[in-house]
């Protein structure tokens, strides 16, 4: 069924002013003024006053739970497909936490199949916080190269619980992610999980400096984590680095702590450009708090709700303009995974995912691949969706 949208205030992400725009077979086929298909068969959705924006995408959730550094209970539930449709994420990437010995990459991508066969634009990556890493196949290489869904390797680097790589190792991986993915035509790149560890970029530039791999092959999330990993970050993305925010970390500092909206802003201050930031939620995984002695005093579970609250807050309390704002949730995450088929973006040909936003930039509706998944601030239920 081909769909209208009429008059929506359009953010491709650049504003493009007030447009209709016309969707049909998953894709966005027309962007325009008085656009009209007379007697086409069709549905017109009235968007007067409505932002549009491109659907966000999530590179770091814990589509199958995390967690687990309190025993066996502590462990966190799988994320439902509504909790992701109705805080706007359209396209998702998986991954595994602390536990990678309980939880597999097998029933992650089973996690990612499941959530494709609903309509979610689902993606994962091979690894977790240890090494060797856990992977589907044996070997990353083929996990790679031979799972469309993968897109890259997960490692954990500069914290207590990882596996404290060598530079030789952490090289090693990096040549085999590049070959892999220049073999199956992707992006490619070791998403790092970086701790609060004194080393924080060090290992990384050690290797960038004894080989001709390339900054981009190495992409640091949490670095919000501490304000001292905060600010070795502006380096790494001043290099030519994509740095990733952690919308459910606060950075404590000397003078307070930062919400995910002030670490974007204080990056911006510090010279960093906003198309070198992402922000991803961490949702599903586990918030423990450690003492001084690394003993668990704390745990929490990651929400997907902070995402949305943080590009709403850089609008609303930091001064950003909505096409600034969108960036790190949309097309930076999109290009960094390299996502293909107009992912993060509006644009003619490209996947019709996208959001309305109200004045308030509160979500009305939801379409991915030109579907409903959200309609007038409803899930829509959707056979065995819920």
């Amino acid at each position: 069924m081909l769909k209208l949208i009429k008059q929506a205030n359009v953010y491709t992400p650049q504003f493009a002013g007030v447009r209709d725009v016309l969707v049909g077979g998953g894709k966005i086929i027309e962007i325009g003024t008085d656009l009209s298909l007379g007697s086409l068969d069709h549905t017109v959705i009235e968007a007067n006053g409505m932002h549009m924006i491109p659907g966000l995408v999530d590179r770091h959730v814990h589509l199958t739970g995390g967690g687990g550094e309190g025993g066996f209970s502590s462990s966190t539930p799988e994320v439902r497909l509504s909790s992701l449709v109705k805080n706007g994420i359209t396209s998702v990437v998986g991954l595994l936490g602390t536990n990678d010995v309980g939880r597999s990459t097998k029933s992650l991508l089973s996690k990612v199949k499941s959530l494709r066969e609903e309509g979610m634009n689902a993606f994962m990556l091979t690894g977790g916080y240890g090494y060797p890493p856990n992977s589907i196949t044996g070997d990353i290489r083929e996990d790679i190269m031979f799972f469309s869904e993968v897109l890259g390797l997960k490692l954990a680097i500069e914290d207590h619980r990882a596996s404290y790589v060598t530079t030789e190792e952490l090289r090693r991986l990096a040549s085999y992610v590049r070959v892999a993915s220049m073999l199956s035509k992707k992006k490619g790149f070791i998403h790092l999980h970086m701790g609060s560890g004194k080393g924080r970029y060090q290992q990384i530039y050690d290797v960038l400096e004894s080989t001709d791999l390339p900054i981009s092959l190495f992409s640091p999330t949490h670095i919000n984590r501490t304000s001292e990993l905060l600010d070795a970050s502006v380096e790494f993305a001043n290099r030519g680095g994509l740095i990733d925010l952690t919308s459910n970390i606060q950075t404590k500092t000397s003078a307070g702590s930062l919400s995910p909206a002030q670490g974007v802003t204080y990056l911006l201050d510090k010279g960093v450009s906003i198309d070198s930031i992402t922000v991803s939620s961490d949702a599903n995984g586990s918030l423990p708090t450690f003492d001084e002695n690394g003993q668990l005093i704390g745990l929490k579970v990651a929400g997907v709700e902070p995402n949305l609250v943080a590009l709403q807050q850089l609008v609303t309390e930091e001064g950003l303009s909505l096409e600034e704002a969108i960036k790190p949730f949309t097309i930076n995450p999109a290009k960094g995974l390299g996502l293909q088929g107009g992912r993060g973006k509006l644009e003619e040909s490209g996947a019709a995912d996208l959001i309305l936003l109200d004045d308030s930039l509160t979500i009305r509706d939801v379409f991915i691949n030109g579907e409903a998944f959200v309609a007038g601030y409803d899930v829509v239920k959707r056979g065995v969706f819920e």
